[in-house]
């Protein structure tokens, strides 16, 4: 049985996290703009202005979202087989836990819209699915080494 090779993991991780966070950062700087002005003016909150400290935390999160799609990609390849096949499912898999599940908690208070939830849990979709073949083409399980019976 094949062990998780770590560092490929961990670099697989990153290059995920760089994708997604590069997406995300279009995402929601470009595409779905006014509908975060909307969810801010709903709540009578004044939009946050960009600064360095913030996107620390969004690189984090990347970070975060990258990895576990790929410890995901690395556990399904003894069931499903090495490749994109494989790593798609990682990416669907992630996808649920972080982009549809996690923000659909914040709907019914205030903190985010439904058309804002589809919107970006359709192009997060799009991307998770993208980083995470990416991120699986750098990973290679670590060999096992057999020791002969004493």
């Amino acid at each position: 049985m094949a062990r998780i090779n770590w560092g490929r993991l961990v670099l697989g991780g990153l290059v995920a996290a760089i994708i997604m966070f590069v997406a995300d950062g279009f995402i929601h700087g470009q595409i779905v703009d006014t509908d975060w002005k909307a969810v801010y003016a709903g709540l009578r909150a004044a939009e946050p202005e960009p600064h360095g400290a913030s996107m620390v935390y969004f690189a984090l999160f990347e970070l975060g979202r990258g990895l576990i799609a790929m410890l995901f990609y690395a556990t399904m390849r003894t069931h499903f087989g090495a490749g994109p096949k494989t790593a798609a499912l990682a990416g669907i898999a992630s996808w649920v836990a972080f982009s549809l599940a996690g923000p659909a908690q914040f709907i019914p208070l205030g903190f985010f819209s439904t058309a804002l939830w589809i919107k970006v849990g359709a192009l997060h979709l799009i991307t998770s699915i993208i980083a995470t073949i990416a991120g699986a083409a750098l990973y290679k399980d670590s060999a096992v080494t057999r020791t002969a019976p004493v």
